[in-house]
């Protein structure tokens, strides 16, 4: 059994490696035919992805063991997501020759992204091995998880939701307490410097794209590096309106980025066992949420600045009222990783719990 698991582990690192190359591939690719667009080179570029695309597929092939039952469905959702990982290189390398902002700060994207994305491929992978785990033997599995709480019960209380077990240990309450707005700040910041400024590019240009498309006002996308804001949308017959970081709507990103990796973990085992990959769907799902909301918002300020409202009257407004969303990323959280709001549960119980013993000592004293 342990030599399987060594055998599944060396695997998994290896389909993990030859992925990564894969989609550094993709993005070599995006970045060659966008910098050299000819026609060739399209064609060329665009047989490489398809033999990317099928060895993505083949590749998952070699993770099976002798034992493991292969299940096609899990198989082809898998491959899907890996295959968008994929495009996605594809398209992070393709847009960067297409930027307007210093050479420096657009590769900057690539260097920032490519790394997620690879780091997202290992969790792809490790998530494909959960599937052919439980459909090989997913009996025995449960039961070796059974066995390990029994013997790990401690006198501590547990929150049962939903058919799991929850209870967490006083330091990880406190690492989230503590880490969740230190790394949210620290994010932001890192956002916040020049050599991350692609973000207000990419932001920009996305907005004033659906804006002249949806509107046809021929606003404008203007790049200023000398300035202290690099870019501003030019609205015909306003003023400009410069963009800074907060306008990309990172911050929000931040501090659910920073409370989702930080969420303290069940201590009981089964509970345990998929905590990565809910925590990383949370975060992607949330970010693509909060990102689009975000460009929803600029642009319906920016019509209604073109209608000829005040900016000052619409800016906070309109960005005060998209703040509801905020509530459904926390019931988006409360159905995939429930240990956030049950950590907080968690600790209201151990405050009770030690003041009634405190209470009890004190009556018991008084007693005497």
């Amino acid at each position: 059994m342990r030599d399987t698991m060594e055998k599944i582990i060396n695997r998994k690192i290896i389909i993990w490696g030859l992925q990564s190359i894969n989609l550094l591939v993709a993005f070599f690719i995006g970045l060659y035919l966008f910098t050299i667009m000819t026609v060739n080179s399209f064609i060329f570029g665009f047989i490489i992805m398809i033999i990317s695309i099928i060895f993505t597929y083949l590749v998952l092939n070699f993770l099976k063991i002798d034992a493991m039952v292969q299940i096609l469905k899990k198989k082809v959702s898998i491959w899907l997501m890996l295959t968008i990982n994929l495009l996605f290189a594809f398209i992070i390398g393709a847009t960067i020759p297409l930027m307007e902002s210093k050479l420096t700060t657009r590769y900057n994207m690539g260097l920032i992204m490519i790394p997620l994305l690879i780091i997202l491929n290992y969790i792809i992978i490790d998530r494909f091995h959960y599937y052919l785990r439980h459909a090989r033997d997913k009996e025995l599995n449960e039961t070796s998880l059974k066995n390990e709480n029994k013997k790990g019960e401690i006198d501590s209380p547990v929150i049962e939701f939903e058919g799991k077990k929850y209870y967490f240990t006083i330091r990880s309450i406190a690492i989230l307490a503590i880490g969740a707005p230190v790394l949210a700040y620290l994010v932001y910041l890192f956002f916040d410097t020049e050599m991350n400024y692609w973000l207000h590019e990419i932001v920009v240009k996305q907005t004033v794209f659906f804006l002249n498309l949806l509107f046809d006002m021929d606003a404008k996308a203007v790049y200023s590096p000398e300035s202290t804001y690099h870019w501003r949308f030019i609205i015909p017959d306003r003023g400009p309106i410069d963009f800074e970081t907060f306008c990309t709507g990172v911050q929000a990103i931040c501090v659910f980025a920073g409370i989702i990796i930080f969420t303290p973990h069940s201590r009981d085992r089964k509970t345990n066992e998929d905590i990565i990959w809910r925590k990383t769907k949370s975060l992607i799902i949330s970010s693509i949420i909060f990102y689009v909301v975000n460009i929803i918002r600029m642009i319906i300020q920016l019509y209604l600045f073109y209608l000829g409202y005040a900016w000052n009257d619409i800016h906070y407004s309109i960005s005060a009222a998209s703040s509801f969303i905020a509530a459904i990323i926390v019931l988006l959280m409360h159905k995939w990783i429930p240990e956030f709001i049950l950590s907080i549960i968690y600790t209201g119980t151990l405050i009770s719990k030690k003041l009634k013993e405190k209470r009890k000592i004190a009556s018991d004293s008084e007693e005497n």
